[in-house]
């Protein structure tokens, strides 16, 4: 081994203490960015190939009943490689005695012959026989069944009917089911006629030929099926075209693990911070050492490189012990993300390139971080350093901010000389000031996006004065409906409102069937009753409906999005339903987190079909799930008395939860990297007030010659300590306001598209004071312990 490289590692084992805290803080930094960029890695390889393997239809046309002959001329006469029609039918499901849920029905032709879109069976029978429904492995959550069960199905059209639960599939493109709080069933063509309904599929699902990703291609392709289901008297009522190749949900996962990604790189930089605390003390203790090697012929550039090699050392030692960690951390992360998503992971491999640019960069981080002290400390010239005594040879005092802190009175000794000795090093101060600052910075950060998150979602729910939503698969006669929930126990009000589709101008009118295309043209309509007590809505431009104006519409602020022309003001022509309507713009509502959506008076429908209804909003006595639960069997029985079935409910605790679902991921992800700085701050406190103590061991030596006991000794230490943790949480606080605000913003109108009214949680100010007080009290205590037991010679003789 050569001389330098056996310097450098002397002196790194001489300081090996300090050298562990800095160790273990890059690889804190380091194990988190490998953990997020392999699971990044993982987890976009997993999710496209398992939604790729399923081979996802490039686009689904809605018409009227499909033959075999048609799928047949699709294939034949366009460049289509796979076409088959399939039915999506809406439904209830109960299990047992437990309440009626919402249910999608899925029919397919033929379950052994499905080339688009597939179905991956999971447990029981496949595929299901006539009598049997197969459930989304997801959605037997909210099923709250188990196979072998006997269930009863409702369709909007037929009567209940018994249905053996046979097996469980995996649906890869479909949201998931807890989120939505539906039930995905999976039946087959004569099931769905023993349920009543009409064995027909109305659903053409096609697979281009070539460039299935490319958009424009599968664009055209798209419109040339159209044309020829039309031209054989096929009318398409909705077209729907999802991102080519992409999962549903690939951009938000892809977006959530950038973000996690940036704040592991944050914590290098923090990690690197340790670097420059560490390489700029051991550079000063040894200015006589450099002094020595250039007077024996050592060059910069060498010496330089002693102090590198130091740091390169460190690099690899925190590389060592991050690895295992990280991968371990991916797998995890891994895990809950594909159960949160709902697909399969095949494989944990890690690609070679992640390991090598972890690696990398775990060794480049350190040597940057080096690279001012390092160059800094070789500069100092053979005299001066030949002439220097060690540390401390900036004299407190100096400046004007050292005298006005040496004017304060009225403090014990202790805490006085552990404020001054706090400032002596500045740079050191500063940069761990900021180190422990970031910890608590991202600690109220993440109280605060969630405190602004759930506020933003307490003001959508608290426009909604109604507890429960019941929609009915056709107009039904509000007089019936009245005399049906007159006879429901715990219904305080009710109101009749009106479910219909619309699409903005230049599109297609809709049907009742009509789905949201992937151009998003298609929004739902509520027409309100004059005077509605069931919703105070909140506008950010105009106003709300009145009686009298028959022709007026207020749009949310998701609608008012997607055209200009829907502002106050301006007149605009919707296709709807029922035809085209012009209406006059009036409002634009503050709705975070929802669809698009248009208000209208309930009185453009009564002019046209009288005494109708097809949606109620119901607020109850009492809102517990069993109350709740209650209202709605009794409610539901009473309507099926009066002939009126009903195709869906929703609680409006029920579409809280699913919300709150969506965003439980941001919270955890804000609290674990939260607590992951915190820790690489509380490493940073701790290797800073060991080089203070190494660096002032002739002074401790004096304190305790002159009389000072080890219980001062240690207090002036923990002292220091103290003061640079109060210091970090005012300036946390002072940032947080402004970094909390600007952070949740961009997480929301990226990840939802959506905007967020900010809420600042002034616990987390007294949380974090706490944490802060406690965690410079631990980071200081061996430091300063090691302080107060030294003995006065050994101190007096270091130099």
């Amino acid at each position: 081994m050569t001389a330098p490289w056996s310097k450098a590692l002397r002196d790194v084992w001489g300081g090996k203490a300090r050298a562990i805290l800095v160790v273990l803080a890059i690889a804190a930094g380091i194990a988190g960015f490998s953990a997020v960029l392999s699971a990044y890695a993982i987890l976009t390889r997993e999710l496209d190939r398992g939604y790729l393997a399923t081979n996802p239809a490039s686009a689904t046309l809605w018409t009227d009943a499909v033959p075999d002959e048609l799928t047949e001329a699709i294939v034949a006469e366009t460049p289509v490689s796979a076409a088959e029609a399939r039915r999506a039918v809406h439904g209830r499901i109960r299990t047992g005695p437990m309440q009626w849920r919402n249910l999608v029905l899925f029919v397919v032709r033929d379950y052994k012959d499905i080339r688009v879109s597939t179905l991956v069976p999971q447990e029981g029978a496949w595929p299901p026989a006539v009598g049997e429904i197969l459930i989304e492995r997801d959605a037997m959550q909210v099923a709250q069944a188990r196979i072998g069960d006997t269930v009863l199905v409702r369709t909007t059209e037929g009567p209940e009917t018994q249905l053996q639960l046979r097996g469980t599939v995996h649906d890869v493109g479909q949201a998931q089911a807890r989120m939505e709080n539906a039930v995905y069933g999976y039946i087959n063509l004569p099931t769905l006629q023993m349920l009543g309904e009409t064995p027909v599929l109305d659903a053409v699902k096609i697979l281009v030929r070539e460039n299935r990703f490319d958009e424009v291609h599968v664009r055209q392709v798209t419109g040339q099926v159209r044309t020829l289901l039309e031209a054989r008297g096929h009318k398409v009522r909705n077209v729907e075209i999802p991102r080519p190749g992409r999962h549903p949900h690939a951009d938000l996962m892809g977006m959530l693990l950038l973000a996690m990604s940036s704040f592991g790189i944050l914590v290098l930089l923090l990690a690197g911070v340790l670097v420059v605390n560490l390489l700029t003390a051991m550079m000063a203790a040894q200015v006589r050492q450099i002094g020595v090697m250039k007077a024996l012929g050592g060059t910069r550039f060498r010496i330089a490189g002693i102090y590198f090699a130091q740091a390169a050392l460190l690099g690899v030692a925190a590389v060592a012990v991050a690895l295992p960690l990280g991968m371990w951390g991916s797998r995890l992360l891994c895990l809950y993300m594909a159960r949160f998503l709902n697909f399969d992971i095949t494989s944990f491999a890690v690609p070679l390139w992640v390991y090598a640019l972890v690696a990398a960069v775990g060794i480049v981080a350190p040597l940057l971080a080096a690279a001012h002290p390092v160059w800094k400390g070789c500069r100092v010239p053979v005299r001066q350093a030949l002439d220097d005594y060690g540390v401390g040879r900036n004299a407190f005092g100096a400046t004007r901010f050292d005298r006005m802190l040496a004017s304060v009175q009225g403090i014990g000794r202790p805490l006085l000389l552990a404020m001054r000795n706090s400032f002596r090093r500045r740079s050191r101060f500063v940069l761990t000031v900021i180190t422990l600052a970031a910890g608590g910075l991202f600690f109220m950060t993440a109280l605060n996006v969630r405190a602004s998150l759930i506020l933003t979602l307490d003001r959508l729910f608290a426009q909604r004065k109604f507890d429960l939503s019941v929609a009915l698969p056709s107009m039904q006669s509000v007089p019936a409906i009245e005399r049906a929930i007159a006879r429901t126990p715990g219904v305080a009000r009710a109101e009749a409102w009106v479910y219909s589709e619309a699409t903005l101008p230049g599109a297609s009118a809709p049907s009742p069937a009509t789905r949201h295309d992937g151009g998003g043209t298609a929004f739902t309509v509520l027409a309100l009753p004059a005077g509605t007590t069931m919703l105070r809505q909140e506008f950010v431009e105009g106003r709300g409906l009145r009686a009298g104006e028959p022709d007026t519409l207020v749009v949310n602020t998701a609608l008012a999005a997607k055209d200009r022309r829907l502002r106050p003001g301006q007149t605009v022509t919707l296709a709807m339903e029922s035809g085209a309507a012009t209406w006059r713009v009036v409002g634009v509502s503050d709705e975070p987190f929802s669809p698009a959506v248009a208000y209208v008076p309930r009185a453009y429908f009564d002019a046209r079909r009288p005494g109708l209804t097809n949606s109620l909003r119901l607020a109850l006595d009492r809102t517990d799930a069993p109350s709740i639960d209650r209202t709605k069997a009794a409610l539901e029985e009473n309507l099926s008395r009066e002939g009126i079935h009903v195709s869906s409910s929703s609680s409006t605790r029920e579409s809280r939860f699913g919300f709150d679902q969506h965003m439980v991921m941001i919270y955890i992800f804000l609290v674990v990297m939260s607590c992951i700085i915190v820790g690489v701050g509380g490493l940073g406190l701790m290797t800073t007030m060991s080089l203070n103590v190494l660096e002032r061991r002739r002074e401790m030596g004096v304190l305790r010659a002159v009389g000072a006991s080890s219980r001062m000794v240690w207090l002036i230490v923990a002292g220091e300590g103290a003061v640079l943790g109060l210091v970090s949480w005012t300036v946390a606080s002072l940032a947080a306001w402004p970094v909390s605000s600007l952070l949740c913003d961009f997480l929301v109108k990226t990840m939802f598209k959506s905007s967020s009214q900010f809420s600042f949680e002034w616990r987390g100010l007294f949380l974090w004071l706490a944490a802060a007080v406690v965690l410079s009290t631990l980071a200081s205590f061996v430091p300063a312990w090691h302080a107060s037991r030294g003995s006065v010679r050994e101190a007096l003789a270091f130099e």
